[in-house]
């Protein structure tokens, strides 16, 4: 990662990466387009980009739409783009995306959204996309590649877990492809994956759902090497695990990550609120 001093870029007018908003700015030209084609967004749509940065992706998204909504915390990075676009063209949003109402922005028409998101942010963010998923029409979206594998693994993997089933039960999640580090500036010690999200029906979790299942969660996966039954013996009681684990007809001698998503969302059900 680049440190926060003055650079050669900054002195040329563009501002520098920090270090403490984990950015890494996207600077391959064939990506930039690969990601816009994947989103595939229409001149109507209400598109929101997350952390702009310099703008190379907002570039390639007003090529394609007549205006953009973007939400940047960098207030250098801000002000960088304020002066690049017009207010017409470029609605910019200067806030944390993780204090931002998705819903609010959504009153007019559901939000499409893009990004590459910081990393020391990409699972905060997924977990935004799933409460707030009524306002999603769909996204794309870049993880570090261990995200985008938790977020698309199956039952059995060790990549599977609360994360993968709480996204996956609000979207289907899908890997676009693969970007090695030379594709950013600074260079990240990771490699980034392009995800591509789309809402699934409603009756995947209702909302009344979304609580119980992150608790019902919690508690399996809490000590991983355990057993389904012994970890919700630890987070209720014995009886109430034994009962819980009949009532969503569980083998609760599995561990959590043999559990496929359809049987935490049967403890859900019958997890006592």
């Amino acid at each position: 990662m680049q440190d926060e001093g003055v650079s050669g870029e900054e002195s040329s007018g563009l501002p520098a990466a920090r270090r403490r908003f984990g950015q890494n700015f996207l600077t391959d030209l064939g990506a930039i387009g690969r990601i816009v084609a994947a989103l595939a967004p229409l001149p109507l749509e209400n598109v929101l980009e997350i952390g702009p940065g310099r703008g190379a992706l907002t570039e390639a998204l007003l090529a394609a739409v007549p205006k953009i909504s973007a939400v940047e915390i960098d207030r250098d990075l801000a002000a960088h783009l304020r002066a690049r676009y017009a207010e017409d063209r470029l609605q910019l949003i200067e806030s944390d995306v993780l204090d931002l109402s998705f819903r609010a922005l959504a009153r007019s028409s559901p939000l499409v959204i893009v990004g590459n998101l910081p990393y020391n942010i990409s699972k905060p963010v997924a977990m935004k996309l799933v409460v707030e998923r009524r306002a999603v029409s769909r996204a794309v979206l870049m993880f570090q590649r261990e995200v985008a594998l938790r977020l698309t693994s199956a039952p059995g993997s060790r990549d599977y877990g609360p994360l993968t089933v709480l996204a996956g039960r609000a979207y289907r999640i899908e890997r676009v492809f693969d970007l090695a580090p030379g594709a950013f500036h600074p260079r990240p010690q990771v490699t980034s994956t392009v995800t591509r999200w789309t809402p699934r029906e409603d009756e995947a979790l209702p909302d009344a759902l979304v609580e119980p299942l992150k608790d019902v969660l919690a508690a399996a996966f809490a000590r991983r090497r355990q057993t389904l039954q012994k970890n919700l013996r630890a987070a209720l009681s014995a009886d109430a695990a034994a009962l819980l684990l009949e009532e969503a007809g569980l083998d609760g001698t599995l561990r959590a990550e043999a559990v496929p998503p359809e049987g935490f969302v049967a403890l859900a059900r019958a997890w006592p609120i």
